[in-house]
Parts: structure tokens; C-alpha cells; sequence
């Protein structure tokens, strides 16, 4: 149905002069171990996606795991901790207040809601993190009652109050045919093992 970008977020005093995902590479290159990211705890999505960075940036975070993002996220506001990658949807509002800076979205694309915010696949080619939300069946649910709700639904979000309610959650619509779907699931699935093995990160 949609996709909403993780973003990636800082409040540290350490970084007050960095402006954009090239200004935090920079840094983290010149002070190798001395930054450290707060996710939601290990595995979650705030994770991997730190996980991603380090990889495609070449840089090293030392990982501050807590549990959720709402305790997190008051980590970051409160300075004791350099910078997170969270889920727009939830980061938001605190970015609009004032109390966190955002150097860029996950998304593929520019969000249509906040077009003068970089991607950080503009610094840093093909990356994307976003949380997706889709409707899924049994495997052997008969295919016209696949086909029916998958036209109810895109009808849904061809609606301008959906569309409306979708922009307040800095989501972006995706909807399609069923094999659009599967194919990103497809590809998301194969994105993050990739990075779960490379990053060896195992469930406590």
C-alpha cells in the first residue's frame, strides 16, 4: 500500500557543523569509533539501516541499542547519543519542533512533502530504507478473491482523503498489481539478509 522512509537524524553537540550525509561520512571517517547510533534495539529497522549505512558509507558507528523508539528517540533529543536512523513517520514531529536535525530521507525519491530534503541515495547511490505496509493471503487463496481485493484497495488509494492521510505520514503510495508486490517483497527480503550476514547480527 505504501512505503514510509527511515531518515537519518542528529541532535549532537559533536555534529552542530555537519549540514548533509557527506558532512556526517566525512566526519565519521575522521573519527573513526567516535560516533554512536542509537537504534530501536537489534534487528529492528533502525538498526539494519545503520547497519547499511556503515557499509555503503565505509564508516563505523558504535550501535547503542534501546528498547523501542519512543526511549531512543529522547536519547537523541537529549544528547546522548549522535545520531539515528528512524522511521519518518515517528521523527517527524520532533524535527518540525525544533529538538532534531534531518540530513536526509531513505526513500528513492525526494518526498513530494518535503522536497528540499535530500535523499541519501543522492550521497550515497542506491541506498533505501523505508518501512512498507502491505496487505497479504494464504498462498492458496483462490485468485479472483486475490484480484478483487487488490482493485479495492488501489481504488482506496486513488482517493484524495487517502492520498491526504498518506502525506501526513510522510508516506509514500505504492499499490499495483499483485506482482509488483511480490517482486519488491522479493527483493527487500534478499536486501536484508545480505546485510544481516554481512553485519553478523544474531537475535538476543
Amino acid at each position: 500500500m505504501g512505503k514510509v522512509p527511515n531518515a537519518i537524524l542528529t541532535n549532537s553537540p559533536k555534529l552542530k557543523d555537519v549540514k548533509t550525509v557527506a558532512d556526517f561520512v566525512a566526519y565519521a571517517k575522521a573519527h573513526p569509533g567516535a560516533l554512536n547510533s542509537a537504534t530501536q534495539g537489534i534487528g529492528t529497522t533502525s538498526h539494519l539501516t545503520s547497519e547499511l549505512f556503515q557499509l555503503m558509507a565505509k564508516v563505523k558507528l558504535r550501535h547503542i541499542p534501546y528498547r523501542g523508539s519512543a526511549p531512543a528517540l529522547q536519547g537523541l533529543v537529549a544528547g546522548d547519543v549522535d545520531v539515528m536512523f528512524d522511521n519518518l513517520g515517528v521523527s517527524l514531529a520532533l524535527v518540525q519542533a525544533g529538538k532534531l536535525k534531518l540530513l536526509a530521507v531513505a526513500s528513492s525519491e525526494r518526498l513530494p512533502a518535503l522536497p528540499n530534503v535530500p535523499t541519501m541515495a543522492e550521497t550515497l547511490p542506491g541506498f533505501e530504507a523505508v518501512a512498507w505496509y502491505g496487505i497479504v493471503a494464504p498462498p492458496k487463496t483462490p485468485k479472483d478473491i486475490v484480484d478483487k481485493i487488490n482493485a479495492d484497495v488501489n481504488e482506496a488509494l486513488r482517493q484524495p482523503e487517502v492520498k491526504d492521510q498518506f502525506k501526513k505520514l510522510s508516506a509514500g503510495i505504492f499499490g499495483g498489481p499483485v506482482d509488483k508486490t511480490s517482486k519488491y517483497m522479493r527483493e527487500e527480503v534478499d536486501r536484508w539478509a545480505a546485510v544481516i550476514k554481512s553485519a553478523n547480527i544474531e537475535l538476543q
